[in-house]
């Protein structure tokens, strides 16, 4: 079976990698952008066949599928950060919205049989009220950022190509992911990177934050790669499936754990330039039709998540 991951190189690709290479019989293809980080993907050289090229590219992509025709697709590849998507909203719209289209475009082409996942984001739902919790797929969408709203014109454009062509396409709405490679946008990241860094002498012992109020749920990489997989065995096409652990964590108290666990004492600070313009109060997802669908639980909890990143942090900033 021929599969293949747009993405690579983000904060899920390379896990969803790693697991899909302890199943027999898979053979493993990515599209990688020539200018992405190639670090996450540095022990998967010769394990997973790369075609460069860019989502952004409709020539690119359709050769690319016309060379694999892949049984299965996950498109991850996407600009992924709601922070960023403020800064840089039309380019946002080009990566999310024109690259899953090119991708779609390129299936409907070439690989019509294939099973396709497009994700989406708990981001499409926006804010919602305490009383409105666990957001469940039939909430409605209201995204309070460019991101978001790009997330939901790439998922309808999913489920077009399934009503009108036919396609195998199905959808995650993934609430927060987290684990290591994944960069220094995510607050948990940029937490624990301070954390090391203020160990090693390399910042003043101020742990910068934003708002510290938002709850947010948490699933880490390796649980959502196995998510991933039962889904593509398991899900109805045109369907739509919350992929979150089902349980919030207030960004405050993640704070607590990094300071708990850190080696020195530090002062927390809230800078300025890491509050957004606007905030979801809470994100906290409804996961029984995933759960329903596939029978996976989340097997890595938040504690474990934060040692897991204090440790990689202090071993790549060494």
């Amino acid at each position: 079976m021929r599969i293949l991951i747009t993405g690579l190189t983000g904060p899920v690709g390379s896990f969803l990698a790693d697991y899909l290479l302890t199943l027999p019989g898979l053979e493993l293809h990515a599209l990688k952008r020539w200018r992405s980080d190639p670090r996450p993907i540095a022990h998967l050289r010769g394990r997973v066949t790369l075609h460069e090229g860019d989502i952004e590219d409709p020539f690119a992509v359709d050769r690319t599928l016309a060379a694999v025709r892949p049984d299965r697709v996950f498109h991850l590849a996407a600009q992924s950060y709601p922070s960023a998507s403020w800064e840089a909203p039309i380019h946002t719209m080009r990566i999310n919205v024109e690259g899953t289209l090119n991708l779609l475009e390129a299936v409907r082409r070439h690989a019509p049989q294939a099973r396709v996942h497009i994700a989406g984001t708990s981001a499409q739902y926006g804010t919602v009220r305490p009383d409105q919790v666990p957001i469940s797929e039939t909430h409605p969408m209201r995204p309070a950022s460019p991101y978001g709203v790009s997330k939901v014109a790439a998922e309808l454009s999913g489920l077009q190509y399934h009503d009108n062509f036919g396609l195998h396409v199905f959808v995650t709405r993934s609430f927060n992911h987290v684990g290591p490679r994944q960069g220094d946008r995510c607050s948990i990241q940029t937490f624990c990177q301070q954390m090391a860094a203020i160990e090693l002498g390399q910042q003043e012992p101020i742990l910068y934050v934003g708002n510290l109020e938002p709850q947010r749920d948490f699933t880490h990489t390796r649980d959502v790669a196995r998510a991933l997989w039962l889904l593509s065995e398991h899900a109805q096409p045109g369907e739509v499936y919350n992929l979150c652990a089902g349980q919030a964590t207030r960004i405050g108290e993640i704070v607590q754990l990094v300071l708990a666990r850190g080696r020195v004492p530090v002062e927390v600070r809230v800078d300025p330039a890491r509050l957004r313009p606007s905030d979801e109060p809470i994100l906290l997802g409804d996961n029984r039709k995933l759960r329903a669908a596939t029978g996976w639980e989340p097997t890595i909890g938040m504690s474990e998540i934060v040692d897991e990143l204090l440790a990689y942090w202090r071993d790549a900033l060494r």
